[in-house]
């Protein structure tokens, strides 16, 4: 690995190796350096900071010769953190999706996240895109007189009529590629760097679809996915051969039009309350802060169902959907979990009259049991009673969700900042008392 250790040249001539206890030193003081402010790493990648810090070694060490001591440490860690906090952008990212076909609305919000038809995105954003070909042809104009100044030869250098060609190349390949597609989401990220922000907005617009899955189920929205998402492939084919051997072909091709149920749009109205709520969670994805241990929990739960709706696998979707469940009423693990599990969401479920079956507590014991089995290997997950316990889980992780979030909010006035150990307190009261002496509580009382 040594071999492939590296550091910029300090005359800027390629690199020059470091090995990988040199690596490991410079990994230490990026870490070191996002450690001195919290904020700016949570809107950082630890790559970039891990160049920043490079980059400012080779500079006062390298190049001007400093002496190694704590003085030209704290230097060396101040302006690497100058250097990423000029990196910091405000950048509204555009991701095409496959969603729903039928229904009135030519566009909805989930939270941060802006769901538009595509049609009406390109009326919206024509004149936008006709002012960002000329920017983007005097950028590469100025791009390419800096590299002529540098020595590069001007016979061999873009002219300016080739550089709005290959804008204009650049911007009608990525339009194609989006009018392939139903939807386009839209969403502003705040203070990040470029490639940070860009996995961000991707993961924003993952949960705002994983939002959408909790409130109208798994089974109608597991279609729905952003446009370059993993998924199976997008165009299949099959050869078989009969009896005679005689070859028979067939193709196939996934969906990327739009998909979906039917009355989607009234749905999403009728279950207003959760949708703001659970679409609030997604917000400190776009606007990275540190957020209560509750929100981290709701959100972990949604991106546990979420995996779990889009998993083809039943048996793993099974442990993602129970996975989700304990994130949220379970504070602390806990042995010989069984019984305690059945008896704790049976209680939930009951308490926020979400009970619509009278053997609930029978339902979610069953559902635990599939879990532990397969996990320790019990039973195999080609087994038929796998099939039927995944679709009873996520019936029940999707209300587990939908209770957590009226209750969390609750446990916040109540508690304010909750830790793991009060969570696991405050649910082992409420599955023995139910939800009565919560309510009553006065803030800062248990």
């Amino acid at each position: 690995m040594d071999v492939f250790r590296q550091l910029p040249h300090p005359e800027g001539r390629g690199h020059i190796p470091v090995g990988d206890l040199g690596w490991a030193r410079m990994g230490a003081l990026a870490d070191l350096a996002l450690d001195l402010d919290r904020p700016l790493a949570l809107r950082i990648s630890r790559q970039l900071a891990r160049s920043a810090v490079s980059d400012s070694f080779v500079r006062l060490v390298l190049q001007e010769e400093r002496p190694i001591d704590q003085e030209t440490a704290a230097l060396l860690l101040e302006d690497a953190l100058n250097s990423l906090r000029k990196s910091l952008v405000v950048t509204e990212h555009h991701i095409p999706c496959v969603l729903f076909s039928d229904g009135e609305a030519e566009e909805f919000m989930v939270g941060p996240v802006t769901f538009t038809r595509r049609r009406r995105f390109f009326n919206e954003q024509r004149s936008a895109l006709r002012r960002s070909v000329d920017a983007g042809t005097r950028n590469h104009v100025d791009l390419v007189s800096t590299a002529v100044e540098k020595g590069f030869p001007r016979e061999r250098a873009y002219t300016r009529d080739e550089s709005r060609q290959l804008i204009r190349h650049l911007h009608a390949g990525a339009i194609a590629t989006y009018r392939r597609y139903p939807w386009v989401a839209s969403v502003h990220v705040t203070d990040c760097e470029e490639e940070f922000s860009r996995q961000r907005a991707a993961e924003a617009v993952e949960m705002a679809l994983h939002v959408v899955r909790v409130l109208l189920g798994s089974e109608p929205t597991r279609k729905l996915r952003v446009a370059w998402a993993k998924s199976d492939a997008l165009q299949t084919a099959h050869l078989f051969a009969d009896a005679d051997g005689v070859i028979h072909a067939s193709v196939g091709r996934s969906a990327m039009g739009a998909v979906g149920t039917k009355n989607w749009y009234e749905a999403l109205r009728q279950s207003n309350y959760y949708l703001e709520v659970l679409g609030s969670a997604v917000r400190s994805i776009v606007n990275p802060i540190d957020i209560h241990h509750l929100h981290q929990r709701l959100l972990d739960a949604i991106r546990w169902f979420g995996d779990a709706a889009t998993d083809s696998n039943p048996s793993s979707s099974i442990a993602k959907y129970v996975s989700a469940i304990e994130r949220l009423f379970f504070g602390t693990f806990q042995r010989d979990r069984t019984k305690h599990f059945a008896r704790r969401i049976s209680g939930i479920l009951i308490s926020f009259e979400c009970d619509d079956d009278v053997r609930e507590y029978e339902q979610v014991l069953g559902v635990y049991r599939i879990r532990s089995e397969l996990l320790h290997g019990e039973i195999s997950p080609i087994d038929t009673s796998v099939h039927e316990a995944a679709h009873r889980a996520a019936r029940l992780s999707r209300l587990c969700i939908l209770c957590a979030a009226q209750l969390y909010p609750l446990l916040i006035r109540v508690f304010g900042s909750i830790t793991p150990s009060t969570l696991e307190e405050v649910m082992e009261r409420t599955t023995i008392e139910g939800l009565n002496w919560l309510e009553d509580c006065k803030e800062g009382e248990g």
